[in-house]
């Protein structure tokens, strides 16, 4: 069975452009150490899809980080293995090709099929599970539980010759001394997802950090390193107001509130029209500030009539 052990330990901290909470940071260490996937849920922009950064960065794994983006016609297949068969049938025209007479040379794996069959460390993200057929997290579950899985478009009279010429036979399966991948897996909830998937995986809820200092860590860490300096004055009263944005769009029950990464933009915004600190205000957004920080257009109207009351009074 693949083993967890030569993984470090991961603190949340020492990633270029991630902050991730003590909370946060004890789930991956018990993802890992359990060797089950993470399921990571949170609002659009909380930074799910990059954890699975920030955990191969920290434990450097930059170059091993595998990224999968599910879609609505996404098979579980595909994250395991690809047969061409188109290409065979164009090769098939050609009566010298030889090739097509068998199927193993059309057989690649992919990511996740490539990281169980090579057994080293490594990150893998399957982002977004939930846009995919029910059948797809149904599929991945015994994949998941048990790390190995097999190739159904290969005979098995060519599973032999297939392990002597590319490395992998008709089962594949992690080697006995391997290591289990770190797998990290995002939904956003748009489908339930099935119980017994759910079962076999640990679960991180990732809320929008409500601590001033985390946040301009956070900021500091993701700003452009080409940009000038961006003063820590700036980068306070942005983040203070940005949490009273936030916690007006909460009580109008806005689409879609703004997250990290309209705050990162909005301070670039702000830093670049050399605006001071005193004059950045959640009661007079400009149409700029709008525009960065909204992505509905009746969560801009609801702010903007909010704001026009307050002003009356």
């Amino acid at each position: 069975m693949p083993d967890h052990r030569p993984y470090a330990i991961f603190s949340g901290r020492k990633s270029a452009a991630y902050v991730a909470s003590a909370q946060t940071a004890e789930i991956v260490n018990l993802a890992i150490r359990l060797g089950r996937p993470l399921l990571v849920e949170g609002e659009a922009g909380c930074g799910k899809t990059r954890l699975a950064s920030a955990i191969a960065d920290e434990l450097g794994l930059s170059a091993q980080l595998i990224v999968m983006t599910v879609k609505s016609t996404s098979q579980a297949r595909d994250l395991l293995y690809r047969f061409d068969a188109l290409r065979r049938l164009q090769d098939a025209q050609d009566p010298r090709n030889a090739s097509a007479r068998r199927v193993y040379p059309y057989i690649e794996l992919e990511p996740l099929g490539y990281a169980i069959a090579q057994g080293r460390p490594s990150v893998v993200l399957i982002d977004e599970v939930d846009k995919a057929d029910i059948d797809f997290p149904n599929d991945l579950l015994d994949v998941l539980d048990r790390f190995e899985f097999d190739i159904e478009d290969l005979p098995r009279t060519e599973s032999r010759m297939c392990k002597e010429k590319r490395g992998f036979g008709r089962h594949v399966q992690a080697p006995r001394d391997g290591v289990k991948p770190i797998v990290i897996i995002t939904s956003n909830r748009e489908k339930q997802l099935p119980e017994p998937f759910l079962r076999r995986c640990l679960y991180a809820q990732l809320d929008f950090p409500t601590d001033e200092a985390i946040l301009a860590e956070i900021v500091s860490k993701n700003l452009d390193a080409r940009l000038d300096q961006v003063s820590d004055a700036l980068i306070a009263a942005a983040v203070s107001r940005f949490c009273r944005i936030r916690e007006r769009g909460r009580e109008l029950s806005m689409q879609k509130l703004p997250a990290t990464s309209e705050l990162v933009d909005w301070i670039r915004v702000l830093h670049w029209q050399k605006r001071k600190p005193e004059n950045v205000s959640p009661e007079q957004l400009t149409a700029a500030d709008q525009a960065v920080l909204f992505k509905v257009r009746q969560d801009i109207e609801r702010y903007r009539a909010r704001t026009g009351e307050e002003a009356g009074q």
